[in-house]
């Protein structure tokens, strides 16, 4: 395979060199292996250090940089079929992959340097976006070498890169307590996201979609389209979500209308108040290993799917409500309520046997035993 990385030179077939003007550097081992990329990577830092820099000013970057498949990844077709939301995911990391690495060669990663990258300080709370970033890292990796003008040389480097992020336990749901609160507290706007998040059981970014033309006061009906799925539900709406929307200003095509711009909230942003607000009433839970977590939007969906259950829904109900493609997780709601039920009727027996046994014993220590026997209970 013919080698064009800028300045590697094969005088010698599979001996490498780096060149530069009067600089001749041997590069160990070949292309693609983690010793020749960290040696390539540190020539390019200390004789050629002008390929790293972006190049700023009409949405140019320099051909092979990180910037450079950033900018065609966003112009192509996979992005224009992404999701709204995942757009927003995808950008997320792009803009800091761009500040951090934008302008290095895409040849220049190897696996020292991913790990390095996903071992970052910054992450070290937050390993689920350590991850996230190595992954789009490696999706930019193989768009650029399958897609673009480009022969990167060896293996995707994020290839076998282990996650750091363990997966915890689900968001929990929300209790009572901090429901009233929460209908309480002065911000109207996520009040209205309460609302809807716990009567109709829709993810955040599918909430602050909702228009009021997506409602249809007749039938009683949200229509949803799941950003996440794809799914298309027509949500029945429950009296106390209904008695809500009447006392609500039709201000905006949005349900859940942004002060700023009248359009939609992001998804984002929905998160940072709803965990701010509930932080500062003073609600917070643990985990199953004793971490303490708070309360997130994501938890009136478990809410919404536990009182489904506890009212005695089944699981495609719950499932038609939620729009889960798998019974799984609406199984996991019934068998939380059976299992609380059962929880219960256990409970009630042994209140009715010790009842029994206090009679009982009651009865064995009267003297006139047989009038006792005969009186009601």
């Amino acid at each position: 395979m013919k080698i064009r990385l800028p300045y590697v030179r094969e005088p010698t077939p599979g001996y490498f060199y780096f060149r530069r003007g009067k600089v001749s550097v041997p590069l160990p081992g070949l292309p693609g292996t983690p010793e020749f990329q960290e040696a390539y990577a540190d020539c390019i830092s200390q004789h050629a250090s002008e390929l790293r820099r972006r190049v700023r000013g009409g949405g140019k970057a320099a051909k092979g940089t990180l910037d450079w498949a950033i900018i065609a990844f966003k112009q192509s077709d996979k992005w224009n079929s992404l999701a709204k939301g995942t757009r927003e995911i995808y950008q997320r990391r792009f803009d800091w992959l761009s500040e951090n690495y934008g302008g290095e060669l895409l040849d220049a990663f190897n696996r020292k340097t991913i790990k390095r990258m996903r071992n970052l300080p910054e992450f070290v709370s937050t390993t689920s976006v350590a991850d996230a970033v190595v992954g789009i890292l490696g999706m930019l990796w193989n768009f650029a070498d399958n897609e673009l003008d480009i022969d990167l040389t060896g293996i995707n480097p994020t290839l076998g890169i282990k996650s750091r992020h363990v997966e915890g336990d689900p968001a929990p749901a929300w209790p009572p307590e901090l429901c009233a609160a929460f209908e309480a507290q002065p911000h109207q706007r996520m009040v209205t996201f309460y609302m809807l998040a716990r009567y109709t059981g829709q993810r955040r970014g599918d909430c602050c979609d909702m228009k009021w033309s997506d409602f249809n006061q007749a039938t009683r009906e949200m229509h949803v389209t799941q950003e996440k799925t794809g799914t298309r539900l027509w949500v029945p709406a429950p009296q106390r979500l209904l008695d809500y929307l009447r006392t609500l200003p039709h201000a905006s095509h949005y349900i859940l209308a942004s002060p700023a711009t009248g359009g939609a909230y992001r998804a984002t942003s929905v998160t940072n108040l709803v965990c701010g607000i509930t932080a500062k009433l003073g609600f917070t839970t643990t985990d199953s290993k004793g971490k303490k977590r708070g309360y997130s939007p994501h938890g009136l969906r478990h809410l919404c799917g536990g009182e489904l259950a506890e009212a005695g829904c089944s699981t495609r109900q719950i499932m038609s409500v939620l729009g889960h493609l798998q019974e799984k997780q609406a199984q996991r709601y019934v068998e939380q309520a059976n299992k609380r039920r059962m929880a219960h009727d256990a409970q009630r027996l042994r209140d009715e046997m010790y009842e029994r046994d206090a009679r009982e014993a009651q009865i064995a220590a009267t003297p006139n035993v047989a009038k006792l026997r005969r009186s009601k209970p």
